[in-house]
């Protein structure tokens, strides 16, 4: 089995990864108590971009991938709105698009599920230790 094998971090370090994860959270929480799309986009922004930096310092694989993979997702949904107005509204034939267009929602999909499943596995293995 392979084990990765991390370096004990620096004394201060742990305690500031701490930090960066609990404003993480309350960033998510606070996603949740938005009323408009672009403060919720803002807001979980800058929390993908908080859990990227605890996943990295806490050595958290499933944490930053998820949010690596969320960032940009956000952004774009960003993009789509100016001055509280969507640019682009999903056709009501959106899910008879065309071949590249189901391919892409597919792959998303599949992304989803192996990054979850990587983070359940991840939960298992440690369950399994105790």
């Amino acid at each position: 089995m392979l084990r990765l094998i991390h370096p004990q971090p620096a004394e201060g370090t742990s305690s500031m990864s701490d930090v960066i994860g609990y404003a993480a959270s309350l960033a998510v929480l606070a996603t949740f108590l938005m009323c408009s799309m672009v403060p919720l986009r803002l807001i979980a922004i800058l929390s993908n971009l908080l859990f990227l930096t605890y996943g990295y310092l806490a050595h958290i694989h499933p944490v930053f991938l998820l949010h690596a993979a969320l960032l940009p997702i956000n952004i774009g949904r960003l993009l789509t709105y100016r001055d509280g107005v969507i640019l682009h509204r999903p056709s009501k034939w959106r899910y008879l698009a065309a071949a590249p267009g189901r391919i892409r929602h597919i792959s998303l999909f599949v992304l989803g599920v192996m990054a979850g499943s990587f983070g359940l596995r991840a939960f298992v293995h440690l369950v399994g230790r105790w």
